[in-house]
């Protein structure tokens, strides 16, 4: 899709107990803000994510780039399956309260991106399934943000460069929230279902496509050219076509939710 694409909601008659949907978290369903740790899930948000996962037989997941450390303190009561890492760690609800091991293939990748963030003051997070430099508190360095990890990939097969709202990765090859879409959809309570990808930002590109390849559709919030077959302005627009689509929460019209 082209930018000058016209935003348009994806349709409201869907079975939902015969989708499953793939929400990102920042941007998505929690504001972005300076520092990843302040993000705060709206409990109305809690709630109405909650009220889809019923209506949807327990069929969501959270797909995030954020390490699975970094995004369930911040989940609230929502107990859901959470991928996290751009998909190399799956949380399953009722499995065990670990985490992936840092992969090997990222030691070197960030030790040439620790002294670069060092000298500019950047932030740098090693997750298990990559290393990101943070650049939202200073924008000027972005291109050489994205450059540097660009460089740090290059020629390692194991490896790819990510570029996200502010934040530049080098992540698995391996990895991939399409790859986190196709597992997911392996196993109860998301197989056999129609997947949609909810995301705001290009890291939610590949989880777009893989829903279309696998029969579904991906919906991207804010305007950019995208894969997603469906695109809405704001979170807000995101909030409301989803509310319109559940059952009434307490017999009432709606969930009478503002976001």
């Amino acid at each position: 899709m082209t930018d000058d694409t016209r935003l348009v909601p994806p349709p409201r008659e869907l079975d939902l107990a015969s989708h499953a949907f793939f929400l990102d978290f920042d941007g998505t369903l929690a504001p972005i803000v300076d520092h990843p740790d302040a993000v705060k899930l709206a409990p109305e948000t809690a709630e109405l994510v909650q009220r889809l996962a019923d209506a949807c037989d327990g069929g969501v997941a959270i797909v995030t780039g954020r390490a699975l450390a970094s995004v369930r303190p911040h989940l609230g009561p929502l107990s859901l399956v959470v991928s996290g890492s751009h998909g190399h760690e799956i949380h399953w609800p009722d499995g065990p309260e670990t985490e992936a091991a840092q992969a090997a293939e990222l030691d070197a990748a960030f030790a040439a991106l620790d002294g670069f963030a060092s000298d500019r003051g950047l932030r740098i997070e090693r997750k298990p399934g990559a290393v990101a430099l943070h650049y939202r508190n200073a924008e000027h360095h972005g291109a050489d943000a994205r450059a540097a990890v660009e460089a740090a990939v290059a020629g390692d097969p194991d490896l790819r460069a990510i570029h996200g709202n502010m934040v530049s990765e080098a992540a698995l090859a391996r990895a991939g929230k399409g790859v986190a879409v196709r597992e997911l959809l392996k196993s109860a309570p998301f197989r056999s279902k129609t997947p949609i990808m909810v995301g705001d930002d290009v890291t939610d590109e590949d989880g777009f496509r893989a829903a279309a390849d696998l029969g579904g559709f991906g919906l991207r919030i804010g305007r950019a050219s995208t894969d997603a077959a469906y695109q809405v302005e704001t979170m807000d627009d995101f909030f409301g076509w989803l509310d319109g689509l559940l059952p009434p929460a307490d017999g009432k019209s709606g969930s009478g939710q503002e976001h």
